[in-house]
């Protein structure tokens, strides 16, 4: 990993945090770590991975564990559509979306009611929606700004 590209996920990582600030309940570090993956490098995705999941459980107001099981789903749900889709094509991201929304539901659902934390089922619904319809926009743009970085990468 160079610099730029070091420089380019702070950045991302940065702007995701004001997104997530501003619309609460929303993973907009999702997209950079689909990215990460299809990406293939395994450096840069244990680094992404740590960075990501740091970010996000500290950001939470759960323990431990919601955004580990989350993103551990994410990459199974990936690999598995992977060997019947193309990883770059958008409507794998957007299938990989809508199932990730389901996850979304299902996980904190069931990640609240073990930390007795009161959650009102039509919002985290609304939530797990809003998550699976965003997605793959957002992954749309931050893949195409990755694609600048990533003419530069030598490696």
């Amino acid at each position: 990993m160079n610099w730029v590209n070091i420089g380019w996920w702070v950045a991302y990582a940065c702007i995701a945090i004001v997104l997530q600030s501003l619309l609460s309940g929303m993973d907009f570090l999702l997209p950079g770590f689909i990215l990460a993956i299809q990406e293939r490098s395994g450096v840069q995705f244990a680094w992404v991975t740590v960075f990501f999941l740091l970010l996000q459980e500290g950001m939470g107001s759960m323990a431990f564990g919601g955004v580990l099981l989350w993103y551990a789903l994410t990459v199974l749900l990936f690999y598995v559509g992977h060997s019947l889709f193309e990883a770059e094509n958008f409507l794998f991201i957007f299938l990989l979306s809508g199932c990730l929304g389901a996850m979304h539901y299902v996980v904190f659902s069931i990640m609240a009611g073990l930390q007795d934390i009161p959650v009102h089922a039509q919002t985290l619904l609304d939530e797990s929606v809003f998550q699976a319809l965003l997605t793959p926009f957002i992954w749309r743009l931050v893949h195409y700004s990755r694609r600048f970085i990533r003419r530069e990468d030598p490696a």
